[in-house]
């Protein structure tokens, strides 16, 4: 999480514009208020510090950066301020936090209130745009 602060605030992210992150293994539930305390920094700091005036944080992170989970109920639920756009699932196997075998029976849980057209993203189109996985 404070790595994620660290970049935002950094000016890589500007020297770099096509630099990509996938937050693995942290969850989700964390970025809205890392997304909302960054920004209320920068409003106030932003003068009279070495950073950018013009880009809120905020942006940077929804340009360059992409969520994780595992079990993250909390995140999943305060997607909108995420950014759906931003979230993938991770089955995370053979590892011992993931849910295997029972990966798909945990994501229906997870995602039981969630609309398809969503789910279909943080399932799969989310992960296949980032990494540029074509369907064959």
């Amino acid at each position: 999480m404070w790595t994620t602060v660290d970049l935002m605030f950094s000016g890589a992210l500007q020297r770099h514009p096509d630099l990509k992150f996938v937050l693995a293994e942290g969850g989700i539930g964390w970025i809205p208020y890392i997304k909302e305390r960054t920004d209320y920094t920068w409003e106030r700091h932003r003068w009279y510090q070495k950073i950018d005036f013009d880009q809120r944080p905020s942006e940077l992170f929804d340009k360059h950066f992409w969520g994780c989970f595992i079990d993250d109920r909390f995140g999943v639920a305060s997607r909108e301020f995420i950014g759906v756009d931003r979230i993938t699932i991770e089955i995370d196997y053979p590892h011992s936090d993931s849910m295997w075998p029972n990966s798909r029976k945990h994501a229906i849980e997870v995602f039981a209130d969630v609309p398809d057209d969503e789910v279909h993203k943080m399932v799969e189109l989310n992960a296949r745009q980032l990494y540029d996985f074509q369907r064959r």
